[in-house]
């Protein structure tokens, strides 16, 4: 215990610079976070304000039962894991070009990391336009002879979904990108030496020297990418708005419309719980991961 003082003492003045901070977090998240709770429990709808009767977890077994619940929480894993998969893979591609000895590598990381830059909702309205019927998409594939009949990508349920991950990738990927460039320039350059006596062809390095080099970057880097998105709804309200027929409809977005657009806030908060206990599992799992990583 006095050992426990001691560092305290010592480290008061960074402690007093931290607390305007965990107040601020205190305030702007716990709290409307017990409040969030607290409402599941409760019938409320912003129609109704005078009417807020007490049921307990009636409202949780009522997503379990709604079909639309079931659905979207299935579809949230499908654009989550989507995402990431390729975010990661054309991060990785990115990686190890800005990895080279190349003459403008400094003008290729700066476009590069362009799409990361770009604020969601204006890379929303940009591929949004580019996948309308009289796209540049549809453009450019029909001049390629790729498809006879432009195609209505956001309209389309089919299609709508993999067209907003193709903009999710494209949004993300700088994000591993940068992360995986900082893990490869951390390599010892002995293990590629040792590699290249050993007579390993370039792939056979990538797959048993810089891959293993990076696991633990890329755990971290892909649990942190599952957690923002599986609670992102920007690009999809901007660009199909949970449509067509349902079909982009994901966790995030069904407590957004349950709450803004039907007003079933009681209902919205027992929803946004789920996906805060979700997104909680994860969170454990990236500290755990991280912890694991720093004690090595």
């Amino acid at each position: 215990m006095a050992a426990y003082w001691s560092v305290l003492r010592k480290n008061a003045v960074a402690y007093l610079f931290l607390l305007p901070a965990c107040v601020s977090i205190l305030f702007v998240d716990f709290v409307p976070m017990i409040y969030g709770v607290r409402l599941s429990f409760y019938v409320k709808n912003i129609f109704r304000p005078d009417y807020q009767p007490f049921v307990g977890l009636q409202q949780y077994r009522q997503l379990i039962e709604d079909p639309l619940f079931v659905r979207s929480f299935l579809q949230g894993w499908y654009w989550t894991i989507g995402s990431v998969i390729g975010s990661f893979g054309v991060g990785m591609v990115a990686a190890i070009v800005m990895n080279q000895r190349l003459p403008a590598r400094g003008l290729i990381r700066g476009i590069i990391l362009i799409p990361w830059v770009v604020p969601s909702a204006l890379a929303a309205m940009m591929f949004a336009l580019l996948l309308t019927s009289v796209g540049l998409v549809n453009t450019v594939l029909t001049d390629l002879g790729l498809i006879h009949d432009w195609h209505p990508w956001l309209s389309d349920p089919r299609t709508a979904m993999p067209a907003l991950i193709l903009t999710n990738t494209w949004k993300g990927f700088p994000f591993f990108a940068v992360m995986l460039l900082a893990g490869m320039q951390a390599i010892p350059v002995e293990l590629y030496e040792a590699s290249r006596i050993d007579g390993a062809t370039a792939w056979q390095t990538f797959w048993y020297v810089t891959l293993p080099s990076l696991r633990s970057t890329i755990m971290i880097s892909t649990l942190l990418s599952t957690i923002w998105t599986f609670s992102s709804i920007d690009l999809i309200y901007i660009m199909t708005s949970g449509g067509p027929f349902y079909a982009t409809f994901t966790l995030a977005m069904f407590a957004y419309v349950t709450a803004f657009g039907t007003g079933q806030m009681g209902y919205a908060a027992a929803a946004s719980v789920v996906v805060a206990l979700i997104l909680m599992i994860f969170t454990g799992i990236y500290l755990y991961a991280y912890l694991r990583h720093s004690d090595a």
